[in-house]
């Protein structure tokens, strides 16, 4: 036991010989550990630097620049040289340019119902049955647009005849 005493006693400082105000150390200070990257990847970083893919729309643009520029320096090389016995082109009267065909102006469609008997509208479901058994296809409102194109090409004496022979049903929707 009195070794241990001993060893005690070593350890501490004797309790005479410490200062009353000791002062404090000061903080460490806390440095971030850092892992050690392998040199493969230093390698690779320093040969491919950080470069933001360009999007497809930046792609499709430099493609189509780079074209238009390629085909810009084509035609500038170009060098026609025009024969001796003819004229140069600047020489010739300026041709007219040809006209483009003249787009036909969309017709406005209208709407609008009509009354008519059974029996008449019957024969529309048995006209479209015709024309499909000779391979075409047709509506109601062609059959319609149709009826009235053959109207239009009678001369008077016959449409007079022909509207004479229709019978008149009153304006209007039928009552319930």
């Amino acid at each position: 036991m009195s070794e241990e005493k001993n060893s005690d006693e070593k350890n501490s400082p004797p309790p005479a010989a410490t200062p009353v105000a000791v002062a404090p150390k000061p903080p460490k200070k806390l440095q971030p550990r850092v892992a050690p990257k392998p040199e493969v990847a230093a390698e690779v970083v320093a040969k491919a630097p950080a470069v933001k893919k360009p999007s497809k729309l930046d792609e499709t643009k430099a493609r189509n620049k780079k074209a238009l520029a390629e085909a810009l320096a084509k035609a500038q090389a170009v060098q026609i040289v025009p024969p001796s016995g003819t004229p140069s082109l600047t020489d010739l009267p300026k041709a007219a340019k040809p006209a483009k065909p003249v787009k036909p102006k969309k017709i406005k469609l209208v709407r609008h119902s009509f009354s008519m008997p059974e029996t008449e509208y019957a024969q529309i479901a048995l006209l479209k049955k015709r024309i499909a058994d000779f391979g075409g296809k047709a509506r109601r409102s062609e059959l319609v647009r149709a009826g009235i194109a053959a109207l239009a090409a009678m001369d008077n004496v016959e449409l007079t005849a022909l509207m004479a022979r229709i019978e008149r049903i009153k304006p209007g929707r039928p009552a319930k």
